[in-house]
């Protein structure tokens, strides 16, 4: 079995601690201990390790380190070099679940699938993408408005604002945003808009777990109504900037879309007094409520189209497929995988899921 040190006992060697847990890796590598900077750590343990100094390292018995850390990555790896300790002994200790994922579907005929695998195995680490890009994702710039004190980038010629929380990367003291409109390029598993399914001009578009808001901003021109609904105040407060503009076709809400109506909960059964014509949801694995209390909505919208995340559950695809048929749609996916690796579920028994399920009458 090989042996591995971890450098770093912070909130990140808490998340990655969890998942080499939960996937099992014990069975193939084995933790012998821990590396941090501070000596206030030193010879205490972490989940039962020894946490040992960085002058200890050399005296340790060990086939490679990872690093556990965010902020201090780049940092702690000019600190390894320092040392001399070879790149070659730098290495992930998720390559194990990388290999899991890639024996679960050894024997696979799906040719998107082998796609995926071939991806990640060439990248050598976890991706919950895996594919050839169709574009070029930009890099934006952020900028501070000192009215709506909240920094904002241009997209689309239109200005977007951020929560006041987001994590931006900093460099040379200027905040830049990366990633952007990845999810929608034209090759992603995580693609709203293609062929039939698409927002038209003078539809009324109800989008359901918005976020930074980048699809509805998208289409805002186009439509005569738009539904804005986060449950995330942060996003909220940016939402209501970026979609100022606008505020004569925008109905904000920002409570919890459900099965039922509660204390704080509603559903798009009551929130929804119209025909829609186009439905995009993205809510964490909630889909499946908030379609089942939207069956009047579906009834009463004769052109509907939509797109309903189904990547955040295990067989959300075909309940959220089943769901749709029965309201009378045509359901279809959207092409190639995800690894969704923020699942639990996914580490204990690797997993790849389809992204989209569009949904048309």
């Amino acid at each position: 079995m090989n042996k591995c040190l971890i450098w770093g006992t912070g909130k990140k060697a808490e998340q990655n601690f969890k998942k080499y847990l939960l996937a099992s890796l014990d069975k193939y590598v084995e933790i012998i201990g821990f590396i941090d900077n501070d000596p206030e750590k030193y010879n205490e343990c972490f989940h039962g390790i020894k946490i040992y100094k960085p002058s200890d390292i050399g005296e340790l018995d060990y086939h490679f380190i990872d690093i556990w850390v965010i902020k201090e990555y780049e940092e702690i790896k000019s600190q390894i070099y320092v040392m001399d300790i070879p790149n070659k002994r730098i290495a992930s200790i998720f390559q194990y679940f990388i290999q899991k994922v890639i024996n679960r579907y050894i024997y696979t005929s799906d040719d998107e699938i082998k796609s995926f695998l071939s991806i990640m195995k060439q990248k050598n680490e976890l991706c919950v993408y895996a594919y050839t890009p169709a574009n070029k994702e930009e890099i934006r710039e952020a900028y501070y408005d000192q009215e709506e004190e909240l920094y904002y980038v241009w997209f689309e010629g239109k200005r977007l604002y951020l929560a006041r929380n987001y994590g931006f990367t900093v460099n040379n003291g200027k905040k830049y945003v990366s990633n952007l409109w990845q999810e929608q390029d034209l090759n992603s598993p995580h693609l709203y808009e293609e062929n039939e399914i698409i927002v038209k001009e003078g539809d009324v578009l109800v989008d359901v777990g918005v976020r930074e808001g980048n699809f509805s901003l998208h289409n805002i021109d186009k439509v005569k109504k738009l539904y804005l609904i986060e449950c995330d105040l942060n996003w909220m407060e940016a939402l209501k900037a970026t979609f100022k503009p606008y505020s004569d076709k925008v109905i904000f809400c920002n409570q919890y879309i459900s099965a039922y109506d509660t204390a704080t909960t509603t559903t798009l059964n009551t929130l929804v007094q119209e025909p829609v014509d186009f439905l995009k949801m993205d809510i964490e694995g909630e889909e499946i409520n908030a379609l089942i209390g939207s069956d009047k909505m579906f009834a009463a919208s004769e052109n509907i189209k939509c797109s309903i995340c189904c990547y955040h559950r295990h067989d959300d695809e075909n309940k959220i497929k089943k769901i749709l048929q029965q309201y009378g749609l045509k359901t279809s996916t959207s092409r190639g995988y995800m690894l969704f690796i923020y699942d639990d579920e996914v580490w204990k028994e690797p997993e790849l899921r389809r992204g989209v399920v569009r949904g048309k009458k």
